[in-house]
Protein backbone atom coordinates (compact mmCIF):
# COMPACT_ATOMS: atom_id res chain seq x y z
CA UNK A 1 0.00 0.00 0.00
CA UNK A 2 1.11 3.18 0.05
CA UNK A 3 4.10 3.72 2.11
CA UNK A 4 6.97 5.59 4.05
CA UNK A 5 10.18 3.89 4.22
CA UNK A 6 10.47 1.38 6.17
CA UNK A 7 6.96 2.57 8.25
CA UNK A 8 4.57 1.71 5.80
CA UNK A 9 6.74 -1.64 4.87
CA UNK A 10 5.59 -5.41 5.17
CA UNK A 11 6.58 -3.55 7.82
CA UNK A 12 -7.73 -10.93 18.27
CA UNK A 13 -9.91 -10.74 19.29
CA UNK A 14 -12.67 -8.49 18.42
CA UNK A 15 -15.40 -8.12 20.80
CA UNK A 16 -18.15 -11.34 20.76
CA UNK A 17 -21.19 -9.11 19.64
CA UNK A 18 -18.73 -7.84 16.35
CA UNK A 19 -17.73 -11.40 15.44
CA UNK A 20 -21.27 -12.52 15.82
CA UNK A 21 -22.92 -10.56 13.67
CA UNK A 22 -20.36 -10.77 10.77
CA UNK A 23 -20.50 -14.34 11.04
CA UNK A 24 -24.33 -14.04 11.03
CA UNK A 25 -24.43 -10.78 8.33
CA UNK A 26 -25.26 -8.06 10.20
CA UNK A 27 -22.83 -5.14 11.32
CA UNK A 28 -22.42 -4.98 14.75
CA UNK A 29 -23.62 -0.95 14.83
CA UNK A 30 -26.56 -2.00 17.85
CA UNK A 31 -30.00 -2.50 17.21
CA UNK A 32 -31.32 0.98 16.45
CA UNK A 33 -28.04 1.02 14.18
CA UNK A 34 -29.23 -2.37 12.57
CA UNK A 35 -32.68 -1.59 11.51
CA UNK A 36 -31.87 1.95 9.71
CA UNK A 37 -29.11 -0.43 7.85
CA UNK A 38 -31.68 -3.07 6.81
CA UNK A 39 -34.12 -0.36 6.27
CA UNK A 40 -31.63 1.48 3.91
CA UNK A 41 -31.11 -1.90 2.17
CA UNK A 42 -34.61 -2.42 1.45
CA UNK A 43 -35.73 0.86 0.56
CA UNK A 44 -32.37 1.24 -2.31
CA UNK A 45 -33.12 -2.58 -3.57
CA UNK A 46 -36.55 -2.20 -3.64
CA UNK A 47 -38.76 -4.78 -4.57
CA UNK A 48 -36.52 -6.53 -7.38
CA UNK A 49 -32.49 -7.37 -7.06
CA UNK A 50 -30.37 -4.64 -8.43
CA UNK A 51 -29.75 -5.58 -11.97
CA UNK A 52 -26.43 -7.05 -12.53
CA UNK A 53 -23.88 -4.31 -13.43
CA UNK A 54 -20.50 -5.62 -15.66
CA UNK A 55 -18.13 -4.85 -13.19
CA UNK A 56 -17.73 -4.48 -9.11
CA UNK A 57 -14.85 -2.58 -7.33
CA UNK A 58 -14.06 -3.44 -4.16
CA UNK A 59 -11.98 -2.05 -1.97
CA UNK A 60 -10.49 -3.70 1.63
CA UNK A 61 -8.88 -0.96 3.13
CA UNK A 62 -6.82 -1.44 6.73
CA UNK A 63 -5.84 2.04 8.03
CA UNK A 64 -6.69 1.36 11.52
CA UNK A 65 -2.94 1.07 12.03
CA UNK A 66 -0.11 3.88 11.40
CA UNK A 67 -0.80 4.00 7.67
CA UNK A 68 -4.10 6.21 8.81
CA UNK A 69 -2.59 8.99 7.56
CA UNK A 70 -1.83 8.11 4.03
CA UNK A 71 -5.67 7.42 3.30
CA UNK A 72 -7.22 10.84 2.19
CA UNK A 73 -5.64 10.97 -1.47
CA UNK A 74 -6.91 7.55 -2.12
CA UNK A 75 -10.41 7.88 -0.84
CA UNK A 76 -10.58 11.53 -2.66
CA UNK A 77 -9.56 9.40 -5.96
CA UNK A 78 -11.68 6.94 -5.36
CA UNK A 79 -14.61 9.64 -5.13
CA UNK A 80 -13.23 11.46 -8.38
CA UNK A 81 -12.90 8.09 -10.03
CA UNK A 82 -16.98 7.65 -9.74
CA UNK A 83 -19.47 4.85 -10.11
CA UNK A 84 -22.11 4.17 -13.02
CA UNK A 85 -24.86 1.41 -13.56
CA UNK A 86 -22.20 -0.72 -15.17
CA UNK A 87 -19.35 0.01 -12.63
CA UNK A 88 -19.65 -0.75 -8.67
CA UNK A 89 -17.69 0.82 -6.32
CA UNK A 90 -17.72 -0.24 -2.47
CA UNK A 91 -15.27 0.20 0.29
CA UNK A 92 -15.10 -1.04 3.41
CA UNK A 93 -12.66 0.95 5.40
CA UNK A 94 -11.77 1.15 8.82
CA UNK A 95 -9.58 4.15 10.20
CA UNK A 96 -7.07 5.21 13.09
CA UNK A 97 -9.57 7.23 15.05
CA UNK A 98 -13.01 5.83 13.63
CA UNK A 99 -15.45 2.59 13.74
CA UNK A 100 -15.05 1.05 10.58
CA UNK A 101 -17.82 1.97 7.38
CA UNK A 102 -18.79 0.30 3.83
CA UNK A 103 -19.30 2.52 1.28
CA UNK A 104 -20.71 2.87 -1.98
CA UNK A 105 -19.48 5.87 -4.74
CA UNK A 106 -22.28 7.20 -6.03
CA UNK A 107 -22.15 10.60 -7.63
CA UNK A 108 -19.04 11.12 -7.00
CA UNK A 109 -19.50 11.02 -3.11
CA UNK A 110 -18.72 8.09 -0.46
CA UNK A 111 -22.20 6.80 0.37
CA UNK A 112 -22.45 5.73 3.93
CA UNK A 113 -23.95 1.63 3.29
CA UNK A 114 -23.55 0.62 6.83
CA UNK A 115 -21.88 1.75 10.57
CA UNK A 116 -19.62 -1.26 11.58
CA UNK A 117 -18.50 0.19 14.47
CA UNK A 118 -15.25 -0.84 16.07
CA UNK A 119 -14.30 -4.27 14.06
CA UNK A 120 -11.08 -6.41 13.52
CA UNK A 121 -9.94 -6.11 9.86
CA UNK A 122 -7.68 -9.12 10.20
CA UNK A 123 -10.77 -11.55 10.70
CA UNK A 124 -11.30 -13.25 7.80
CA UNK A 125 -15.10 -13.29 8.51
CA UNK A 126 -15.51 -9.72 8.05
CA UNK A 127 -13.98 -9.77 4.62
CA UNK A 128 -16.29 -12.81 3.44
CA UNK A 129 -18.77 -10.62 5.07
CA UNK A 130 -17.37 -7.75 2.86
CA UNK A 131 -17.98 -9.84 -0.62
CA UNK A 132 -20.83 -11.53 0.50
CA UNK A 133 -22.80 -8.04 0.84
CA UNK A 134 -21.76 -7.10 -2.71
CA UNK A 135 -22.35 -10.29 -4.43
CA UNK A 136 -26.08 -10.00 -3.01
CA UNK A 137 -26.53 -6.47 -2.71
CA UNK A 138 -24.89 -4.95 -6.22
CA UNK A 139 -24.02 -8.40 -8.26
CA UNK A 140 -21.88 -7.88 -11.32
CA UNK A 141 -20.29 -10.31 -13.84
CA UNK A 142 -16.91 -9.59 -12.90
CA UNK A 143 -15.15 -8.24 -9.54
CA UNK A 144 -11.65 -6.18 -8.78
CA UNK A 145 -10.92 -6.54 -5.28
CA UNK A 146 -8.64 -3.88 -3.88
CA UNK A 147 -6.35 -4.68 -0.58
CA UNK A 148 -4.90 -1.31 0.97
CA UNK A 149 -2.38 -1.67 3.46
CA UNK A 150 0.91 -2.68 5.07
CA UNK A 151 1.57 -6.11 3.22
CA UNK A 152 4.05 -8.94 3.93
CA UNK A 153 5.20 -11.82 1.55
CA UNK A 154 4.43 -14.10 5.11
CA UNK A 155 2.42 -12.08 7.40
CA UNK A 156 -0.51 -10.92 5.30
CA UNK A 157 -2.48 -8.77 3.05
CA UNK A 158 -3.42 -6.20 6.35
CA UNK A 159 -2.73 -5.59 10.08
CA UNK A 160 -5.35 -3.62 12.67
CA UNK A 161 -3.56 -2.81 15.55
CA UNK A 162 -6.70 -1.16 17.75
CA UNK A 163 -8.65 -3.63 18.53
CA UNK A 164 -11.62 -3.57 20.79
CA UNK A 165 -10.07 -4.23 25.06
CA UNK A 166 -6.77 -2.90 23.91
CA UNK A 167 -4.38 0.32 23.81
CA UNK A 168 -3.73 0.74 19.83
CA UNK A 169 -0.53 -0.73 18.68
CA UNK A 170 -0.70 -3.10 21.69
CA UNK A 171 -2.21 -6.31 19.53
CA UNK A 172 -2.15 -6.83 15.97
CA UNK A 173 -4.65 -8.99 13.79
CA UNK A 174 -2.83 -9.72 10.52
CA UNK A 175 -5.36 -11.32 7.86
CA UNK A 176 -2.74 -13.38 6.83
CA UNK A 177 -2.84 -15.15 3.52
CA UNK A 178 -4.16 -18.48 4.05
CA UNK A 179 -7.14 -16.58 5.58
CA UNK A 180 -7.70 -14.60 2.63
CA UNK A 181 -7.75 -18.16 0.79
CA UNK A 182 -10.88 -18.72 3.36
CA UNK A 183 -12.60 -16.18 3.34
CA UNK A 184 -12.85 -15.86 -0.41
CA UNK A 185 -14.18 -19.78 -0.84
CA UNK A 186 -17.01 -19.97 -3.06
CA UNK A 187 -16.46 -16.58 -4.84
CA UNK A 188 -14.07 -15.81 -8.14
CA UNK A 189 -12.35 -12.73 -8.25
CA UNK A 190 -11.17 -11.78 -11.76
CA UNK A 191 -8.63 -9.57 -10.33
CA UNK A 192 -6.72 -8.96 -6.93
CA UNK A 193 -4.97 -6.16 -6.86
CA UNK A 194 -2.19 -5.22 -3.73
CA UNK A 195 -1.60 -1.72 -3.21
CA UNK A 196 1.03 -3.18 -0.37
CA UNK A 197 4.42 -4.04 0.28
CA UNK A 198 6.00 -7.53 -0.91
CA UNK A 199 3.27 -9.99 -1.54
CA UNK A 200 5.21 -10.42 -5.52
CA UNK A 201 6.73 -13.17 -4.05
CA UNK A 202 7.04 -16.38 -5.85
CA UNK A 203 6.08 -18.25 -2.66
CA UNK A 204 3.35 -16.41 -1.76
CA UNK A 205 1.50 -16.25 -5.22
CA UNK A 206 1.84 -19.83 -5.45
CA UNK A 207 0.53 -20.31 -2.24
CA UNK A 208 -3.10 -18.98 -3.29
CA UNK A 209 -2.62 -21.81 -6.43
CA UNK A 210 -1.95 -24.56 -4.43
CA UNK A 211 -5.01 -23.44 -1.37
CA UNK A 212 -7.62 -23.05 -4.81
CA UNK A 213 -8.05 -19.47 -4.55
CA UNK A 214 -10.04 -18.41 -7.38
CA UNK A 215 -8.84 -15.80 -9.50
CA UNK A 216 -7.80 -15.40 -12.75
CA UNK A 217 -5.14 -12.54 -12.02
CA UNK A 218 -2.95 -11.02 -8.99
CA UNK A 219 -1.05 -7.65 -9.48
CA UNK A 220 1.29 -7.42 -6.65
CA UNK A 221 4.91 -5.65 -6.26
CA UNK A 222 8.17 -7.68 -5.64
CA UNK A 223 9.73 -5.29 -2.86
CA UNK A 224 8.26 -1.90 -1.26
CA UNK A 225 6.29 0.72 -2.48
CA UNK A 226 6.14 4.02 -1.58
CA UNK A 227 3.72 6.71 -0.38
CA UNK A 228 1.43 7.18 -3.14
CA UNK A 229 -0.04 3.64 -4.64
CA UNK A 230 -1.97 2.99 -7.19
CA UNK A 231 -4.23 5.95 -9.39
CA UNK A 232 -7.30 4.91 -8.21
CA UNK A 233 -9.26 7.86 -9.80
CA UNK A 234 -7.95 7.19 -13.43
CA UNK A 235 -8.07 3.49 -12.92
CA UNK A 236 -12.38 3.79 -11.92
CA UNK A 237 -13.00 6.63 -14.98
CA UNK A 238 -11.07 4.38 -17.41
CA UNK A 239 -13.06 1.39 -16.52
CA UNK A 240 -16.40 3.28 -16.12
CA UNK A 241 -16.11 4.83 -19.65
CA UNK A 242 -15.22 1.44 -21.16
CA UNK A 243 -16.75 -1.54 -18.64
CA UNK A 244 -16.61 -4.07 -20.98
CA UNK A 245 -13.24 -4.40 -20.83
CA UNK A 246 -11.73 -7.41 -20.48
CA UNK A 247 -9.72 -8.69 -17.29
CA UNK A 248 -6.17 -8.19 -18.57
CA UNK A 249 -7.27 -5.52 -20.36
CA UNK A 250 -8.14 -3.57 -16.82
CA UNK A 251 -4.64 -5.09 -15.60
CA UNK A 252 -2.62 -3.30 -17.72
CA UNK A 253 -4.88 -0.19 -17.15
CA UNK A 254 -3.91 -0.47 -13.19
CA UNK A 255 -0.30 -1.20 -14.26
CA UNK A 256 0.22 1.62 -16.72
CA UNK A 257 -1.49 4.56 -14.94
CA UNK A 258 0.86 3.21 -11.84
CA UNK A 259 3.94 3.38 -14.19
CA UNK A 260 2.50 7.11 -15.43
CA UNK A 261 2.58 8.72 -11.90
CA UNK A 262 5.72 7.42 -11.00
CA UNK A 263 7.29 8.90 -14.36
CA UNK A 264 6.90 11.92 -12.75
CA UNK A 265 7.73 14.73 -10.15
CA UNK A 266 8.39 13.93 -7.39
CA UNK A 267 7.07 10.10 -7.71
CA UNK A 268 9.97 9.42 -10.27
CA UNK A 269 12.57 9.53 -7.41
CA UNK A 270 11.40 6.49 -6.03
CA UNK A 271 14.19 3.28 -6.43
CA UNK A 272 12.35 0.81 -4.67
CA UNK A 273 8.61 0.31 -6.96
CA UNK A 274 6.93 -2.16 -8.78
CA UNK A 275 3.90 -3.88 -9.63
CA UNK A 276 3.63 -7.00 -12.01
CA UNK A 277 0.59 -8.76 -13.67
CA UNK A 278 0.53 -12.74 -13.20
CA UNK A 279 -1.78 -15.21 -14.76
CA UNK A 280 -2.26 -17.34 -12.01
CA UNK A 281 -3.04 -20.33 -14.13
CA UNK A 282 0.48 -20.32 -15.14
CA UNK A 283 1.48 -19.93 -11.64
CA UNK A 284 2.51 -23.71 -11.07
CA UNK A 285 4.29 -24.64 -13.82
CA UNK A 286 6.45 -21.87 -13.13
CA UNK A 287 6.57 -23.01 -9.03
CA UNK A 288 7.60 -26.08 -10.63
CA UNK A 289 10.23 -24.94 -12.83
CA UNK A 290 12.06 -23.24 -10.35
CA UNK A 291 12.00 -26.34 -7.72
CA UNK A 292 13.66 -27.85 -10.59
CA UNK A 293 16.18 -25.61 -10.89
CA UNK A 294 16.74 -25.67 -7.30
CA UNK A 295 17.05 -29.64 -6.80
CA UNK A 296 19.90 -29.37 -9.26
CA UNK A 297 21.73 -26.82 -7.64
CA UNK A 298 21.33 -28.73 -4.72
CA UNK A 299 22.42 -32.06 -6.19
CA UNK A 300 25.75 -30.86 -6.60
CA UNK A 301 26.37 -27.64 -4.30
CA UNK A 302 29.73 -28.03 -4.17
CA UNK A 303 30.28 -27.72 -8.04
CA UNK A 304 27.79 -24.64 -7.90
CA UNK A 305 27.94 -22.91 -5.05
CA UNK A 306 30.38 -19.91 -5.86
CA UNK A 307 28.43 -18.91 -8.71
CA UNK A 308 25.38 -19.27 -6.06
CA UNK A 309 26.63 -16.44 -4.17
CA UNK A 310 28.03 -14.78 -7.25
CA UNK A 311 24.42 -14.98 -8.58
CA UNK A 312 22.36 -14.00 -5.35
CA UNK A 313 24.36 -10.38 -5.10
CA UNK A 314 23.66 -10.23 -8.50
CA UNK A 315 19.66 -10.33 -7.86
CA UNK A 316 19.68 -8.39 -4.64
CA UNK A 317 17.10 -5.34 -4.21
CA UNK A 318 17.56 -1.82 -3.08
CA UNK A 319 16.26 -0.31 0.36
CA UNK A 320 16.46 -3.72 2.97
CA UNK A 321 15.52 -5.99 0.96
CA UNK A 322 18.41 -8.22 1.87
CA UNK A 323 18.01 -8.42 5.62
CA UNK A 324 14.57 -9.48 5.18
CA UNK A 325 15.96 -12.49 2.43
CA UNK A 326 14.21 -11.09 -1.09
CA UNK A 327 15.94 -11.50 -4.21
CA UNK A 328 15.20 -11.00 -7.64
CA UNK A 329 14.62 -14.32 -8.58
CA UNK A 330 14.24 -14.01 -12.26
CA UNK A 331 17.57 -11.91 -12.51
CA UNK A 332 19.15 -14.75 -10.21
CA UNK A 333 18.21 -17.44 -12.62
CA UNK A 334 19.28 -15.07 -15.70
CA UNK A 335 22.87 -15.03 -13.84
CA UNK A 336 22.92 -18.96 -13.64
CA UNK A 337 21.99 -19.69 -16.66
CA UNK A 338 24.64 -17.14 -18.11
CA UNK A 339 27.60 -18.80 -16.12
CA UNK A 340 27.17 -22.57 -16.50
CA UNK A 341 27.70 -24.11 -19.78
CA UNK A 342 24.64 -24.65 -22.42
CA UNK A 343 25.45 -28.84 -21.79
CA UNK A 344 25.33 -28.05 -18.08
CA UNK A 345 21.74 -29.67 -16.49
CA UNK A 346 21.42 -26.29 -14.69
CA UNK A 347 21.67 -24.30 -17.85
CA UNK A 348 18.22 -26.39 -19.33
CA UNK A 349 16.41 -25.53 -16.13
CA UNK A 350 16.95 -22.16 -16.28
CA UNK A 351 16.03 -21.88 -19.83
CA UNK A 352 12.72 -23.83 -18.65
CA UNK A 353 12.01 -21.31 -15.60
CA UNK A 354 12.51 -18.69 -17.89
CA UNK A 355 9.89 -19.85 -20.37
CA UNK A 356 7.48 -20.42 -17.75
CA UNK A 357 8.00 -16.57 -16.67
CA UNK A 358 7.48 -15.40 -19.54
CA UNK A 359 3.93 -17.20 -19.57
CA UNK A 360 3.01 -16.42 -16.18
CA UNK A 361 4.22 -12.81 -15.80
CA UNK A 362 2.21 -10.42 -18.54
CA UNK A 363 3.46 -6.92 -17.72
CA UNK A 364 5.30 -4.82 -14.74
CA UNK A 365 4.65 -1.65 -14.22
CA UNK A 366 7.91 0.32 -12.40
CA UNK A 367 8.90 3.71 -11.27
CA UNK A 368 11.46 5.47 -13.36
CA UNK A 369 14.63 5.13 -11.54
CA UNK A 370 13.66 1.49 -11.09
CA UNK A 371 14.89 0.20 -13.63
CA UNK A 372 18.40 1.08 -12.93
CA UNK A 373 18.15 -2.00 -10.08
CA UNK A 374 17.90 -5.38 -11.74
CA UNK A 375 13.47 -5.82 -10.88
CA UNK A 376 12.41 -8.28 -13.26
CA UNK A 377 9.17 -8.53 -11.51
CA UNK A 378 9.23 -11.30 -8.39
CA UNK A 379 11.13 -12.38 -5.65
CA UNK A 380 11.79 -15.18 -4.14
CA UNK A 381 13.19 -16.16 -0.47
CA UNK A 382 17.11 -16.37 -0.16
CA UNK A 383 19.11 -15.53 2.89
CA UNK A 384 21.70 -13.33 3.30
CA UNK A 385 23.54 -15.84 5.49
CA UNK A 386 24.09 -18.58 7.57
CA UNK A 387 23.06 -16.26 10.64
CA UNK A 388 20.40 -14.99 8.96
CA UNK A 389 18.25 -18.04 9.72
CA UNK A 390 18.33 -17.15 13.45
CA UNK A 391 17.73 -13.99 13.34
CA UNK A 392 14.54 -12.38 15.05
CA UNK A 393 12.92 -11.73 12.08
CA UNK A 394 12.45 -15.74 11.50
CA UNK A 395 9.89 -15.40 14.15
CA UNK A 396 8.35 -11.89 13.99
CA UNK A 397 4.73 -10.24 13.76
CA UNK A 398 5.82 -9.87 10.06
CA UNK A 399 6.04 -13.31 9.36
CA UNK A 400 9.31 -14.64 8.87
CA UNK A 401 11.09 -17.87 8.22
CA UNK A 402 8.96 -20.62 10.73
CA UNK A 403 5.72 -19.05 9.11
CA UNK A 404 7.40 -19.17 5.28
CA UNK A 405 8.17 -23.08 6.07
CA UNK A 406 3.85 -23.26 6.25
CA UNK A 407 3.73 -22.41 2.45
CA UNK A 408 4.17 -25.16 -0.30
CA UNK A 409 6.80 -23.85 -2.02
CA UNK A 410 9.38 -23.39 -0.19
CA UNK A 411 8.41 -27.25 0.90
CA UNK A 412 8.94 -28.50 -2.80
CA UNK A 413 12.53 -28.16 -2.79
CA UNK A 414 13.79 -24.57 -2.57
CA UNK A 415 14.20 -24.81 1.27
CA UNK A 416 16.02 -27.87 1.17
CA UNK A 417 18.93 -25.96 -1.42
CA UNK A 418 18.42 -23.21 0.73
CA UNK A 419 19.46 -25.32 3.82
CA UNK A 420 22.30 -27.37 1.32
CA UNK A 421 23.79 -23.89 -0.06
CA UNK A 422 24.40 -22.85 3.89
CA UNK A 423 25.65 -25.86 4.74
CA UNK A 424 22.75 -26.68 7.22
CA UNK A 425 21.57 -30.06 6.40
Amino acid sequence: MPRIGLGRLACVIACAMITASILTGIPATGAEGVAKADDSRGAMLGDDQRETAVWTVLAYIVADNDLDFCLAEDLQELKEGGSSDSVNVLMLVDRFEEPAYLYRIENNEMVVLESLGEVDMGDPALLTWFVEYADTDFPAEHRLLFFWDHGAPTAGVGVDTTLEGNEPGESWSWLTHHEVVEALEGYHMDIIAYDECSIGQIETIYEYVARGLSVDYVIASESYIGYRGFVYDEIVLRLVADPEMAALELCEVIVEEFTNLFTQAPYMAEILTTQSIFDMSEIAPLAEAVSALANTLADDIDSYRLMIGEAQMAALMPWGTRGESWIDMPSFVKYVMENVEDSDPAHADCAAVLDAYGEAMLGMGVAKNTELHGYEGMGITFPASHSSYSIAYADSEWGGFNTYMTYEFPNMGWWDFLQTYWGMT
